[in-house]
């Protein structure tokens, strides 16, 4: 029988593999390379966020904000998802030795990876309830996959009991690493509470400064005393409650003379961060 040569773009995408060899991922290796795949947007979105209240404190001040990053790291991940299912498997279905294709085993095109990406996101609300379907279904299949007509199939060759072990104790090793990172990361950036304590003593410092420059104009020199610096400001018991209120009265410093002075303290956040205010060399 002569060969059939269809026009290109007739014969369709081309087969990962024989429809009859399909073997449904397990859900365990589909939630570990979840996890891998999911995990960089969500850190990703909350640096950024961390960072804009650090950098830009201003902008921060924006109730829109977080719906923006949010927006764009969605945009991010919608690409990746659907670069991901256009190569047959996103980094972490790779890693986890599976790949995503039709029911015949076929690979995706650009319309249904797109859908199935889209697809992604219904699956996420209410604790990801989409992908658990997957736990129950005989074939693996979550929402999204129920949704764009795709299964997510094992690749190659069966892995053996130790290299199944090895992959999955190599891949929980690798969240936790993630996880752990994500959380010293955290751990070491300042609260949004610790940002408006160091705020606040900054401007503390800028009246300190404004006392000092009194002081200055009716004493012919800076004072390095707080208790004049106190008197100067008009109201003693005020300007003793606001030293509290913003400072750690243990790490506070001053120095002062005929050409400047120089004001140190430490805010009350959790690090204790260092504020200053100076006039002169």
């Amino acid at each position: 029988m002569p060969e059939l040569n269809l026009p290109p773009g007739f014969a369709g995408p081309p087969l990962l593999q024989p429809a009859a060899e399909l073997r449904a991922g397990k859900f365990s290796d589909r939630f570990i390379a979840y996890v891998i795949d999911a995990f960089p947007f969500f850190a990703g979105y909350y640096v950024c966020l961390v960072l804009a209240f650090m950098r830009f404190p201003q902008l921060a001040a924006r109730e829109e904000l977080p719906v923006v990053l949010a927006a764009v790291w969605i945009g991010l991940c919608f690409a990746y998802q659907t670069v991901g299912n256009l190569a047959g498997g996103t980094v972490g279905k790779k890693i986890m030795g599976l790949a995503v294709v039709d029911r015949e085993g076929r690979g995706l095109g650009l319309g249904r990876s797109a859908a199935r990406a889209f697809c992604w996101f219904l699956s996420m609300p209410i604790f990801n309830l989409g992908c658990v379907i997957a736990l129950f279904h005989p074939e693996s299949r979550a929402l999204h996959d129920l949704l764009a007509g795709t299964v997510v199939v094992e690749e190659g060759k069966p892995r053996s009991g130790a290299e199944a072990t090895i992959v999955f104790v190599g891949s929980v090793l690798l969240i936790l690493g993630m996880l752990g990172g994500s959380a010293a990361f955290v751990l070491s950036q300042p609260t949004p509470n610790d940002l408006k304590a160091i705020a606040k003593a900054r401007e503390g410092l800028l009246i300190f400064a404004k006392i000092e420059e009194r002081y200055k104009a009716e004493n012919g020199t800076y004072t390095a005393s707080i208790s004049e610096i106190a008197q100067a400001s008009g109201d003693v018991e005020q300007f003793k409650s606001a030293m509290l209120e913003l400072y750690d009265p243990n790490l506070f410093q001053i120095s002062a003379g005929n050409r400047g002075y120089r004001i140190s303290a430490a805010a009350l956040d959790r690090k204790r961060t260092r504020v200053t205010v100076q006039q002169g060399p």
